[in-house]
């Protein structure tokens, strides 16, 4: 397996790649090849070029959530011959926003249906376990196990017309079965990175040898940091690779306890599994 950085917030030794705040990866399993999140805008698409990926050619496009960073950039894949189906969770298309006291920030996607069937794009949802190929799965409809992996309450949805509480039941993860265990990849782990894994080990009854992408604790506590820490040991994890919105005390600490092996994936960085 291989899996390509082609968008985060931070850059790499190949300094001609654009980073800028966002996620996106391309990940080749094999047989099959996939396009996981899209960055915030048309730059991803250059940086994919750059990096000569086959974006064109990949089996089916993943957005794990409906979010401008990870989300924007798909119309411009699409216009550059990117017509594979989309997977989302359900809800993707949700209006969503940052809310400080009445000021309303949009941070959705930026593109709804009707641009998917413009250019007559297959849109299939995932809302519990979708199987992409014997190995590849798509999973969503995470169980809260974990009461302390909050979501701040600045996210929210217009829903007819109100705000309210966005719960990112429209998050969904990618799972690769590997021969010794479980690789999952994540956008920004809005629902928490803990209940995710669990939901994903309790389904596949396997190991969860690595995980990669955003954790979302950039606005966590050092109590809350380094308990997702002590839980993440229990899965039997070799390595993470901590990005975009993990944050820089996450990395501080799981770096310091040294248990697991971290990584920070870059614009251009990749991994060989």
């Amino acid at each position: 397996m291989r899996l390509m950085t082609v968008m985060e917030d931070c850059g790499s030794e190949y300094l001609a790649l654009y980073h800028e705040h966002g996620l996106s990866f391309f990940v080749d399993c094999g047989v099959h090849t996939y396009l996981f999140d899209f960055g915030p805008n048309g730059d991803t698409v250059k940086n994919s070029r750059l990096l000569n990926l086959p974006i064109r050619k990949v089996d089916v496009m993943i957005g794990s959530h409906g979010h401008y960073d990870h989300a924007g950039g798909y119309p411009d894949f699409v216009k550059a011959g990117c017509r594979q189906p989309l997977i989302t969770g359900d809800g993707y298309f949700k209006e969503k926003y940052a809310l400080d006291g009445i000021r309303a920030t949009y941070l959705g996607d930026g593109f709804d249906e009707s641009f998917l069937k413009k250019y007559g794009i297959e849109h299939r949802v995932c809302k519990d376990v979708l199987q992409l190929s014997e190995t590849e799965y798509v999973v969503g409809g995470f169980k809260r196990k974990y009461d302390f992996e909050t979501i701040p309450e600045r996210f929210v949805i217009r829903d007819n017309g109100k705000l309210v509480r966005d719960d990112f039941s429209d998050e969904i993860c990618f799972v690769h079965k590997m021969k010794d265990g479980l690789f999952v990849l994540v956008g920004c782990s809005h629902p928490g990175i803990l209940n995710i894994l669990s939901t994903v080990e309790a389904h596949f009854k396997l190991p969860i040898i690595g995980v990669v992408g955003g954790t979302h604790l950039m606005e966590a506590s050092e109590e809350r940091i380094r308990k997702t820490i002590e839980v993440v040991k229990g899965f039997g994890l070799r390595f993470i690779g901590f990005n975009h919105c993990s944050g820089g005390l996450f990395k501080k600490i799981i770096e310091q306890d040294g248990t697991i092996k971290a990584v920070h994936l870059g614009t251009g960085d990749g991994l060989f599994l």
